[in-house]
């Protein structure tokens, strides 16, 4: 299969100086898109600048290590590990990082060639400030930024790809369960997506990230927390992906 990943968050200027951005790092995406490698599928992966990246994220030797040996061989693995996937695995890093910079690339990463699936793991900025040429001075006592909603560019992905199994992803904060899914289940409709993730910041902080599956039409799923979460979650997305294509929507992933 040919995927596409997107990891991180975007950024708004603020003026020539300051942004505003948030939270994501990029991890989950790395790994989501590590799993797909390593069963064999390509990759493009659209990051923001500062994300993590595939295999790269774990390319650093430990210089706190207690048997540096052992670090030297884990880092011999990762070479191997990575020679068996670097010609699949396609970076696509952001110029910008802005809201308009992540739509323009993605657009064309699928408009270049025939995709299967799109995993958008994005933190898409809601809000940006209409930047401020040159930088805002520092000596006022506050500084009040008005903020315009951004195009919301994955309810533009069926239109830019119309049969790709489309998958996103809702993050609350300090949400209930049902509430997340009630989001999820909007969010389907609302994006015209097969799946979207949802799940809480306040357990991902707690060591407890948990993901709830929502599907139109089918019962969500839960996936408890893990150290092989993202490796569980692309099981069921290729999975339900190929049964898409098959017509068979309900088919159960492998176990």
């Amino acid at each position: 299969m040919k995927v596409i990943v997107t990891g991180g968050g975007t950024i708004a200027p603020v003026d020539d100086v300051r942004l505003l951005t948030n939270v994501s790092s990029g991890r989950l995406a790395a790994a989501i898109a590590e799993s797909f490698l390593d069963r064999g599928h390509s990759v493009w992966h659209v990051h923001a600048p500062s994300a993590q990246v595939p295999i790269h994220r774990h390319a650093r030797f430990d210089l706190d290590a207690a048997d540096p040996t052992a670090e030297m061989d884990r880092l011999t693995r990762l070479r191997a590990r990575w020679l068996g996937m670097r010609d699949r695995l396609h970076l696509v890093p952001l110029e910008k990082g802005t809201v308009a910079d992540y739509a323009e690339t993605l657009r064309a990463t699928l408009a270049n060639r025939p995709i299967d699936v799109a995993v958008l793991t994005m933190a898409v900025s809601d809000f940006e400030p209409d930047p401020v040429a040159g930088k805002i001075g520092s000596d006022s006592a506050s500084l009040v930024i008005r903020c315009q909603p951004t195009p919301k560019v994955i309810r533009s992905v069926r239109d830019w790809s119309p049969s790709v199994y489309l998958v996103g992803f809702k993050l609350l904060s300090g949400a209930s369960e049902p509430e997340l899914i009630g989001r999820a289940e909007e969010a389907n409709r609302t994006n015209r997506a097969d799946l979207t993730v949802a799940n809480d910041l306040q357990t991902l902080r707690r060591g407890e990230h948990t993901l709830h599956l929502v599907r139109p039409g089918e019962r969500p799923e839960t996936l408890a927390p893990g150290d092989d979460l993202a490796d569980r979650l692309v099981a069921r997305i290729i999975a339900w992906a190929e049964a898409a294509r098959r017509g068979q929507p309900g088919a159960e992933p492998p176990s």
